[in-house]
C-alpha cells in the first residue's frame, strides 16, 4: 500500500515550472465559501481559515472552558502551561510525506483558548512555490513565545517546521521561543499498560471518542497535489476536516489526560507515582507511593529508595522487608553493616539474597533445558521425516 501511494504521489507532484502566481476568481470565492481568506505576501499566497467555538461548547462530552480551567490548575511538571492560554497552540500538520528532504508541511493548524471562546486556524499552502508567504504568516500570528500541545510533533511536526522555515528564514520572522507537550510521551506512560496502539485514534477510542467518515491520514498528500493541479479548493474538503478534528482533539486529549495526573483517581495513581518518580518530583511520587492500596513490587521498592535517600531508614526497612527480593535483601544488607553495625545481620540478608539468586538461576536452567529438549524433539522428528 505505502509503495502504491508513494508512485501516486510521485504520479500527482507538481512540476518545478507549475507556478499559480494569485488565485483566480473561481477559485477564491470557493475559498471564501469555506470561510477562507487569502494572504499574500512578496508576490505569493496563502489561505487562512479561521473559526471559533464557545468555551462553552460541548465537544465529545467536554467543554473546551475545561481545558482553560486544567491549564492553571495542573501542578503536574509535563502538563505545567507557565504561558497565558493564548500562548498555548494546539497543533497538527499535514505533509506530503513522512521523511525526506523533499517533505514540505502544506497544512498548519492550531488551536488556542482566548478571552470567551477557542479559536481554530488552519493556514493551506497552495502551491510548494509559496513557502515564504506560507510560513510568513503562520508566524506572524502565533507570537514570539509558545508552547505547542501536539501528538507526536515533537518528534515530528516540529523538526519539519523547522527544515522547511530554513529555506525561507531570511525572508519571514525567526522561530519562537517553543516549549512542547507531546501527549503521545503522556499516552505512553498513562495508557500504554491499557491498550495494544497509543495512537491518536486509539487513545481518542478509549476516551469515547471514534470518528466516522473520516478520511485516512495517509491518503492527504494525494488530495494536496491533486488539488495543485486542479485548483478547486473542494478537493481539499477532506483533509481540512480531517485535520480540524485533530486539532480539536488535542484540546480534548490535554484536558482528559491532564485530568488522569492531577485528580486522585485510584486506577492511575500508580501509574502518576512512577511519572513524578522520574521525572525527579521525589515528594510528590512518595505521596502518590504511600496512597496505593495494592502497590506492585516496583512501586514499594522506589518508595523505599525515596525514603532511604531522605534518611528515612525506620519507614524504608519494612518496605524492604515485605519485597523479598534480592534488591530489597541487599539494601537491607547495606543498612545492617553502615548503619546498625551488625555484621552478622548483613551475612544473613546477603545469604537470603543469594538463595534467591541461586533459585532464579535454577528456574533459568529448567527454561533453558525445556527450551533445548523441545527443540532437539523437533529436530529428530524432522531428521525422520528426511529419510
Amino acid at each position: 500500500m505505502k509503495a502504491k501511494l508513494s508512485r501516486l504521489i510521485k504520479t500527482n507532484e507538481p512540476g518545478p515550472k507549475a507556478r499559480v502566481t494569485s488565485p483566480d476568481e473561481v477559485e477564491q470565492q470557493k475559498w471564501k465559501d469555506h470561510g477562507g481568506e487569502i494572504l499574500t505576501f512578496e508576490g505569493e499566497w496563502c489561505v487562512r481559515i479561521r473559526k471559533t467555538y464557545p468555551l462553552d461548547e460541548v465537544y465529545h462530552d467536554f467543554k473546551f472552558g475545561e481545558a482553560r480551567k486544567m491549564m492553571r490548575q495542573t501542578e503536574h511538571p509535563f502538563f505545567v502551561v507557565d504561558l497565558e492560554p493564548d500562548q498555548v497552540l494546539f497543533m497538527d500538520t499535514e505533509t506530503t510525506g513522512l521523511r525526506g528532504s523533499g517533505t514540505s508541511i502544506f497544512l498548519i493548524g492550531f488551536a488556542r483558548i482566548q478571552e470567551g471562546h477557542l479559536e481554530m486556524i488552519q493556514y493551506v499552502l497552495p502551491h510548494p512555490a509559496f513557502e515564504t508567504a506560507f510560513y510568513y504568516h503562520f508566524l506572524q500570528d502565533i507570537g514570539d513565545e509558545v508552547r505547542f500541545v501536539t501528538y507526536n510533533g515533537k518528534s515530528f511536526d516540529w523538526p519539519q517546521i523547522k527544515t522547511r522555515h530554513t529555506f525561507v528564514k531570511s525572508r519571514v520572522k525567526q522561530l519562537p521561543s517553543v516549549g512542547h507537550v507531546d501527549l503521545l510521551h503522556a499516552a505512553r506512560r498513562l495508557l500504554k499498560p491499557r491498550l495494544e496502539s497509543v495512537s491518536l485514534k486509539a487513545v481518542e477510542a478509549y476516551f469515547g471518542h471514534e470518528r466516522t467518515d473520516d478520511l485516512p491520514g495517509f491518503l492527504a498528500p494525494m488530495h494536496y497535489f491533486q488539488y495543485v493541479k486542479e485548483r478547486n479548493p473542494e478537493i481539499l474538503l477532506p483533509v481540512l476536516e480531517h485535520h480540524h478534528a485533530d486539532c480539536l482533539s488535542l484540546v480534548s486529549l490535554y484536558t482528559r489526560l491532564s485530568q488522569l495526573v492531577t485528580t486522585p483517581v485510584t486506577d492511575f495513581g500508580e501509574e502518576r507515582a512512577h511519572w513524578l518518580h522520574d521525572l525527579g518530583e521525589q515528594d510528590q511520587a512518595l505521596r502518590e507511593f504511600e496512597q496505593l492500596s495494592s502497590p506492585s513490587k516496583r512501586s514499594i521498592m522506589r518508595q523505599a529508595m525515596i525514603l532511604k535517600r531522605a534518611g528515612r531508614f525506620e519507614e524504608a526497612i519494612p518496605l524492604f522487608e515485605s519485597l523479598h527480593t534480592i534488591e530489597g535483601y541487599v539494601e537491607l544488607a547495606k543498612y545492617a553493616e553502615h548503619k546498625q553495625k551488625d555484621i552478622a545481620l548483613a551475612i544473613d540478608y546477603t545469604e537470603r539474597a543469594m538463595k534467591l539468586l541461586e533459585q532464579k538461576r535454577t528456574v533459568l536452567r529448567q527454561t533453558i533445558d525445556r527450551e533445548k529438549m523441545e527443540l532437539e524433539h523437533r529436530r529428530a522428528r524432522l531428521e525422520r521425516k528426511q529419510t
